[in-house]
């Protein structure tokens, strides 16, 4: 992992925190967190846990193409992706769960990684189907339906070449192959090798009748997830709780895409917080539910991933390494 990527996230971090902390009344912002009724949130902690599990499900479906795994073998693996997320910078939890899998099942990481990329893109699609439902449903602003009108498009444009890639796999090789001769026969092979494992990784979508259960497992998660945005803003006593949750959820989770500090510090709130502003929402209130909606949404999964750590007998410094190794090993074969 190189300094500068740290060290250039550290201070997107920090510049998302400062607009966050403008201008914030703190001592009512303790009175808030003191005077919201806890207990509805609770359920929706275990619901939401119980998602990653649903997601275990789906990651084994998609990874069919390449090795048949039961989810209960993955679980454990998404569980330490998520916490590698929330500790460490960049997302290297996405890394790490390549590595993690490859290396107890004896696949390739490449392919493996590559099953990961097509579920942020399924992620996306669902999560952007959730806005548009909202949209027509409750009276956004005009510049709220523009963003999700262009984030609909990349999405779409990814998946479509994503699709592309997979059907026109032999095309597209050939064509690599010949651009990438200039470099030499050694680096050729090694990058022709990498591409094909990541291509076989996405083979699941040839399948049509793949489209559907992925589609489903998809929409059950993030309805999990929404679950929890929902209890905890009826805890804070918000008006039109469904689609304030809805599209809280959807903002958060595209604007953490942003490379950022360990956790998503600074992104997760300032996104959070805005999207709150639509509704009307106090800046103390809103930072409130983003600091509520942090402690239930990252502790659990934390908490969780290093219990499943420890069992793996792996240290933090280890994954680190690791996120390396993903395109190191690239070249192996699948078994």
């Amino acid at each position: 992992m190189k300094k500068v990527q740290i060290i250039l996230s550290l201070i997107i971090s920090a510049c998302f925190i400062y607009f966050v902390f403008q201008n914030i009344d703190f001592s009512q912002v303790r009175e808030i967190l003191m005077d919201i009724n806890y207990v509805l949130i609770v359920p929706a902690v275990v619901v939401q846990l119980a998602s990653y599990w649903v997601r275990s499900m789906r990651w084994a479906f998609m990874l069919r193409s390449i090795k048949r795994i039961k989810s209960a073998k993955l679980f454990p693996i998404i569980c330490i992706s998520y916490m590698a997320n929330n500790v460490l910078p960049l997302r290297i939890g996405e890394f790490v769960r390549a590595f993690l899998v490859g290396k107890k099942e004896r696949l390739s990481k490449t392919g493996a990684f590559s099953t990961i990329l097509l579920e942020r893109i399924y992620d996306g699609l669902t999560l952007l189907l959730f806005l548009g439902a909202t949209a027509i449903l409750f009276p956004f602003p005009a510049w709220v339906k523009r963003i999700g009108f262009v984030t609909a498009i990349v999405f779409c444009i990814a998946l479509l070449f994503v699709i592309g890639l997979v059907i026109f796999k032999n095309f597209t090789l050939n064509l690599i192959k010949k651009s990438t001769s200039i470099f030499g026969k050694k680096i050729s092979e090694k990058l022709n090798n990498i591409l094909e494992q990541f291509v076989i990784g996405l083979d699941v979508i040839k399948d049509k009748k793949s489209l559907i259960p992925i589609a489903f497992f998809s929409l059950v998660i993030w309805m999990m997830e929404g679950f929890l945005f929902f209890s905890i803003a009826q805890a804070f006593d918000y008006s039109s709780t469904i689609y304030l949750a809805l599209f809280v959820l959807v903002v958060v989770n595209l604007g953490i895409m942003i490379p950022s500090s360990p956790g998503y510090v600074g992104t997760f709130e300032y996104f959070c917080t805005k999207a709150l502003g639509v509704f009307n929402v106090t800046k103390e209130s809103a930072l409130s539910y983003a600091l509520v909606l942090r402690i239930f949404q990252y502790i659990p999964i934390t908490v969780l991933g290093f219990f499943f750590l420890l069992k793996e007998g792996i240290s933090l410094s280890q994954m680190v390494k690791q996120e390396q190794d993903v395109t190191i090993n690239s070249g192996e074969k699948i078994v």
